[in-house]
Protein backbone atom coordinates (compact mmCIF):
# COMPACT_ATOMS: atom_id res chain seq x y z
CA UNK A 1 0.00 0.00 0.00
CA UNK A 2 1.76 3.30 -0.60
CA UNK A 3 2.30 5.38 1.54
CA UNK A 4 -0.63 8.31 1.38
CA UNK A 5 -2.63 4.99 1.78
CA UNK A 6 -1.00 4.23 5.06
CA UNK A 7 -0.93 8.19 6.44
CA UNK A 8 -4.53 7.91 5.24
CA UNK A 9 -5.12 4.95 7.50
CA UNK A 10 -4.09 6.35 10.31
CA UNK A 11 -5.71 9.67 9.73
CA UNK A 12 -8.93 7.82 9.83
CA UNK A 13 -8.02 5.87 12.76
CA UNK A 14 -7.09 9.06 14.41
CA UNK A 15 -10.14 10.23 14.02
CA UNK A 16 -12.77 7.69 13.94
CA UNK A 17 -10.75 5.03 16.73
CA UNK A 18 -13.76 5.41 19.13
CA UNK A 19 -16.48 4.69 16.33
CA UNK A 20 -14.61 0.94 16.26
CA UNK A 21 -14.88 0.71 19.42
CA UNK A 22 -18.27 1.51 19.84
CA UNK A 23 -18.80 -0.96 17.41
CA UNK A 24 -17.02 -4.07 18.99
CA UNK A 25 -18.61 -2.97 22.22
CA UNK A 26 -21.62 -3.38 20.82
CA UNK A 27 -21.25 -6.45 18.79
CA UNK A 28 -18.72 -8.24 21.65
CA UNK A 29 -18.89 -9.73 25.29
CA UNK A 30 -16.15 -7.21 26.91
CA UNK A 31 -13.01 -9.87 27.28
CA UNK A 32 -13.93 -10.47 23.53
CA UNK A 33 -13.77 -6.41 22.55
CA UNK A 34 -10.14 -6.76 21.65
CA UNK A 35 -10.80 -9.54 18.69
CA UNK A 36 -13.74 -7.63 16.87
CA UNK A 37 -11.53 -4.33 17.10
CA UNK A 38 -8.62 -5.97 15.79
CA UNK A 39 -10.61 -7.29 12.71
CA UNK A 40 -12.73 -4.06 12.21
CA UNK A 41 -9.20 -2.09 11.77
CA UNK A 42 -7.94 -4.77 9.35
CA UNK A 43 -11.18 -4.68 7.42
CA UNK A 44 -10.75 -1.11 7.07
CA UNK A 45 -7.11 -1.39 5.93
CA UNK A 46 -8.02 -4.03 2.90
CA UNK A 47 -11.03 -1.84 2.12
CA UNK A 48 -8.67 1.36 1.94
CA UNK A 49 -8.15 1.00 -2.05
CA UNK A 50 -11.34 0.66 -2.49
CA UNK A 51 -12.47 4.44 -1.46
CA UNK A 52 -13.49 6.82 -3.91
CA UNK A 53 -14.34 9.71 -2.00
CA UNK A 54 -18.05 9.57 -3.06
CA UNK A 55 -18.91 9.69 0.85
CA UNK A 56 -17.38 10.80 3.72
CA UNK A 57 -14.73 8.47 5.29
CA UNK A 58 -16.78 8.23 8.65
CA UNK A 59 -19.67 6.66 6.28
CA UNK A 60 -17.61 4.35 4.16
CA UNK A 61 -15.24 3.28 7.27
CA UNK A 62 -18.78 2.45 9.38
CA UNK A 63 -20.16 0.45 7.10
CA UNK A 64 -17.23 -1.58 6.21
CA UNK A 65 -17.19 -1.92 10.36
CA UNK A 66 -20.19 -2.41 10.68
CA UNK A 67 -20.21 -5.48 7.86
CA UNK A 68 -16.74 -6.98 9.40
CA UNK A 69 -18.64 -6.82 12.50
CA UNK A 70 -21.50 -8.91 11.61
CA UNK A 71 -19.39 -11.66 10.34
CA UNK A 72 -16.90 -11.58 13.03
CA UNK A 73 -19.93 -12.09 15.32
CA UNK A 74 -21.81 -14.85 12.93
CA UNK A 75 -18.12 -16.37 13.40
CA UNK A 76 -18.45 -16.72 17.15
CA UNK A 77 -22.21 -18.17 17.53
CA UNK A 78 -22.07 -21.52 19.62
CA UNK A 79 -18.49 -20.73 20.50
CA UNK A 80 -17.59 -20.96 24.65
CA UNK A 81 -16.19 -18.45 26.47
CA UNK A 82 -12.71 -18.08 27.11
CA UNK A 83 -10.63 -18.89 29.62
CA UNK A 84 -9.71 -15.86 32.25
CA UNK A 85 -12.97 -13.84 31.22
CA UNK A 86 -13.15 -12.37 34.88
CA UNK A 87 -9.58 -11.46 34.95
CA UNK A 88 -9.88 -9.76 31.94
CA UNK A 89 -13.40 -8.12 32.95
CA UNK A 90 -11.75 -7.27 36.37
CA UNK A 91 -8.98 -5.35 34.50
CA UNK A 92 -11.44 -4.28 32.09
CA UNK A 93 -13.39 -2.61 34.96
CA UNK A 94 -10.56 -1.39 36.97
CA UNK A 95 -9.41 0.99 33.88
CA UNK A 96 -12.48 2.01 33.05
CA UNK A 97 -13.76 4.29 36.14
CA UNK A 98 -13.51 4.33 39.65
CA UNK A 99 -17.09 4.44 39.97
CA UNK A 100 -18.49 1.19 40.48
CA UNK A 101 -22.08 2.37 39.51
CA UNK A 102 -21.07 3.93 36.35
CA UNK A 103 -19.24 0.99 35.19
CA UNK A 104 -22.38 -1.58 36.01
CA UNK A 105 -24.67 0.85 34.28
CA UNK A 106 -22.53 1.07 31.19
CA UNK A 107 -21.91 -2.82 31.42
CA UNK A 108 -26.03 -2.89 31.68
CA UNK A 109 -26.16 -0.55 28.44
CA UNK A 110 -23.87 -2.42 26.47
CA UNK A 111 -25.31 -5.73 27.03
CA UNK A 112 -28.53 -4.68 26.42
CA UNK A 113 -27.18 -3.13 23.41
CA UNK A 114 -26.04 -6.74 22.00
CA UNK A 115 -29.36 -7.77 22.62
CA UNK A 116 -31.00 -5.65 19.70
CA UNK A 117 -31.46 -7.00 16.15
CA UNK A 118 -28.04 -5.75 14.08
CA UNK A 119 -29.43 -2.89 12.29
CA UNK A 120 -31.07 -1.24 15.49
CA UNK A 121 -28.10 -1.97 16.96
CA UNK A 122 -26.01 -0.06 14.01
CA UNK A 123 -28.85 3.10 14.04
CA UNK A 124 -28.34 2.96 17.95
CA UNK A 125 -24.78 3.35 17.74
CA UNK A 126 -24.02 5.80 15.58
CA UNK A 127 -27.40 8.08 16.51
CA UNK A 128 -25.24 8.29 19.93
CA UNK A 129 -22.34 8.67 18.36
CA UNK A 130 -23.84 11.86 16.79
CA UNK A 131 -24.16 11.17 13.20
CA UNK A 132 -27.45 12.60 11.42
CA UNK A 133 -30.14 10.81 10.67
CA UNK A 134 -29.77 11.87 6.89
CA UNK A 135 -26.21 9.97 7.34
CA UNK A 136 -27.52 6.73 9.11
CA UNK A 137 -29.69 6.61 6.22
CA UNK A 138 -27.19 6.99 3.03
CA UNK A 139 -25.34 4.19 5.12
CA UNK A 140 -27.99 1.84 5.83
CA UNK A 141 -29.60 3.02 2.48
CA UNK A 142 -33.11 3.95 3.95
CA UNK A 143 -34.94 7.10 4.26
CA UNK A 144 -34.06 9.92 7.05
CA UNK A 145 -38.01 9.22 8.84
CA UNK A 146 -37.42 5.47 8.26
CA UNK A 147 -34.16 5.71 10.55
CA UNK A 148 -35.98 7.77 13.07
CA UNK A 149 -38.53 5.45 13.35
CA UNK A 150 -36.27 2.30 13.78
CA UNK A 151 -34.49 4.63 16.29
CA UNK A 152 -37.58 5.23 18.35
CA UNK A 153 -38.46 1.71 18.52
CA UNK A 154 -34.59 0.64 19.17
CA UNK A 155 -34.99 2.83 21.84
CA UNK A 156 -38.17 1.36 23.16
CA UNK A 157 -36.72 -1.78 23.36
CA UNK A 158 -33.56 -0.86 25.12
CA UNK A 159 -35.71 0.61 27.98
CA UNK A 160 -37.57 -2.57 28.39
CA UNK A 161 -34.11 -4.73 28.35
CA UNK A 162 -32.58 -2.59 30.81
CA UNK A 163 -35.21 -3.08 32.96
CA UNK A 164 -35.10 -6.16 32.91
CA UNK A 165 -31.80 -6.66 33.39
CA UNK A 166 -31.51 -4.17 36.53
CA UNK A 167 -35.11 -6.70 37.68
CA UNK A 168 -32.73 -9.58 37.53
CA UNK A 169 -30.07 -8.56 39.47
CA UNK A 170 -32.19 -6.91 41.82
CA UNK A 171 -34.03 -10.45 42.27
CA UNK A 172 -30.02 -12.08 42.72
Amino acid sequence: MSGAMEAMFRQWMQDHLPLLHHIARSFAAPADQPDPLQELMLAVWRALPAFRGDSQPATFLYRVAHNRALTWQAGQRGRRLRDGEAAAEAMRRSTLSADPQEVRMLDQLYAAIRQLPALDRSILILALDGVTYREIGQMHDMSENNVGVRLTRAKARLTGIISQIEAEEEGK
